[in-house]
């Protein structure tokens, strides 16, 4: 926990258990893969680990993210921002201490066939191919693609801009970024020459939708480097373009004109216009300024119409994969601890493919059919918030179930889990989440999804198609056991032994 706020740029070094914070005025204004090298070099520790903030976080803009080891982010709800305020540029782990496991000879045997079942899982094998950017090849069977800015459900571009396509033109070389990681989706790509020369970590799936098709702009190379400006600069791909996409509807709409954009043509499809724009949300300056703030605010400021198509919840812009396509993505953002997300409830893997046994759904649901929603957001939350709490990647949930983790987790700690204990564990996550935002007044009105996605797709597989949230919601409350205005009851919070937070909500 770092509390207050320094007077002076910091960065706060951990080595070993050991923990300082340290002088960071000579690496303040600089860009994440500037700022990481100079922190390294600076305590003289190369084999070590950097997340830091660049401008963006620094200008507090409240997009702002948190980039470690160059191009990995934590990219959503503005802990760039949060770190700026307080003057801290980042923080460097090494270490080199053993690690040991309750059983080791067994732990070894044990990762060795999980990795197996990671590998021979057919997804994972595409994911390894082609990156996340895979899934903008299957848009257009599935409309999935959220297309200029989240109207239609189809575009004849969707391939310009898709897994195989970049493979085949900027595809440097396969660069897995994470520690021994058996999926390595990681794309290492490079512009040789032109406007968007550069050379970098390739654009994932949310970017090519952000800055792509929700944007109306089939130029992967645009793409590719508007994603590096992200990362240099600390920005979240998803909501930067999503607010660019949000300003060239209320552009062709005429809310805003050439005189609002600092002379910026928001039309769409225009790469250099995305790009200008884009600029002056990463320096905080001119109409990027209220861009940077996010749609939520921005639609605030311009008033008119534009509410209706600042496509967030809560504040947070949702990612790139569309309710109307796959109906259990609306009651999983409706209800995310931190808006729209779909990392606090991973459906996508589930949703119309397959069922969770270990959460009593042993079916593959109708991606269009209401009911059995709120269950199955329900128990794909809880398990997502188990993977995450145990720092393992979501991608692992293609192949692994409750019952792999829990195995793992018994031969790595000595404790008796099974796969209820995970899925339990989970859930103590969620309820603690949301009584704590609970505490700061989010209620049942705030689990809401933006009107946008209630209107149907123009064209696509989906079109004509919208869910009856109101149903889902209800199911979803039940199975939680929440009350109607949204609170985990006191019930649910004695069996999930979150008996200290009874005082804060009744």
């Amino acid at each position: 926990m770092i509390e207050g706020k320094s007077d002076k740029p910091v960065y706060l070094y951990i080595n070993n258990g050991h923990a300082e914070i340290r002088d960071a005025s000579d690496v303040w204004g600089r860009t994440t893969s500037e700022a990481i090298a100079l922190i390294k070099k600076k305590c003289g520790i190369d084999k070590s680990s950097v997340a830091v903030i660049g401008p963006t976080g620094e200008k507090l803009v409240r997009t702002a993210c948190v980039i470690n080891d160059e191009s990995r982010a934590a990219g959503r709800g503005g802990a760039g921002a949060l770190m700026g305020s307080k003057k801290l540029k980042g923080i460097l782990v090494a270490g080199d201490m053993e690690i040991e496991s309750f059983m080791d000879k067994e732990w070894k045997e044990t990762v060795k066939q999980l990795i197996g079942k990671i590998t021979a899982n057919p997804i994972v094998g595409a994911l390894k191919q082609f990156g996340t950017a895979v899934g903008m090849a299957s848009a257009p069977k599935t409309g999935d693609a959220p297309t200029k800015n989240w109207q239609y459900g189809t575009w004849d571009k969707y391939e310009n801009i898709s897994g195989p396509t970049m493979s085949n033109t900027i595809l440097k070389k396969h660069a897995p970024e994470c520690h021994s990681c058996p999926i390595q989706c990681s794309r290492y790509v490079e512009v040789k020459d032109g406007p968007y020369k550069m050379e970098g970590s390739g654009p994932e799936y949310e970017t090519l939708g952000s800055f792509g098709s929700l944007c109306l702009n089939s130029n992967l190379e645009s793409i590719a480097y508007m994603n590096m400006l992200c990362n240099e600069y600390g920005i979240d791909t998803i909501s930067a373009g999503s607010a660019i996409a949000f300003a060239m509807e209320a552009y062709e709409k005429g809310i805003i004109t050439k005189e609002d954009t600092d002379g910026i043509g928001l039309k769409w499809g225009d790469e250099e216009a995305i790009l200008s724009m884009l600029k002056k949300i990463l320096n905080n300056e001119g109409f990027g300024k209220l861009l940077g703030n996010g749609v939520k605010h921005a639609a605030s400021v311009l008033g008119g119409d534009s509410e209706k198509f600042a496509v967030h919840v809560k504040g947070l812009e949702l990612p790139m994969h569309d309710p109307r396509a796959f109906f259990g993505y609306g009651i999983t953002y409706a209800t995310s601890p931190r808006g729209g997300c779909h990392c606090h409830g991973y459906i996508g893997g589930w949703d119309g493919r397959r069922g969770l046994p270990e959460a009593g759904l042993t079916e593959a649901q109708d991606k269009h059919s209401t009911s059995g929603k709120g269950k199955l957001a329900k128990a794909i939350q809880d398990y997502s918030a188990a993977i995450s709490s145990s720092i393992i990647c979501l991608f692992t949930t293609y192949a692994l179930g409750p019952a792999d983790l829990a195995e793992a987790l018994k031969i790595a700690t000595g404790y008796d889990y099974n796969a209820q204990d995970i899925l339990k564990i989970g859930e103590r996550v969620i309820n603690l989440q949301r009584a704590f935002n609970n505490r700061f007044g989010i209620t049942r009105e705030d689990d809401i999804l933006p009107l946008r996605v209630m209107t149907p797709q123009i064209g696509g597989p989906n079109e004509g198609v919208v869910m009856n949230f109101e149903e889902q919601l209800e199911e979803y409350y039940e199975a939680r056991g929440w009350s109607r205005d949204g609170k985990p009851s006191m019930t649910k919070l004695k069996e999930l032994g979150l008996d200290f937070v009874i005082k804060d909500l009744y």
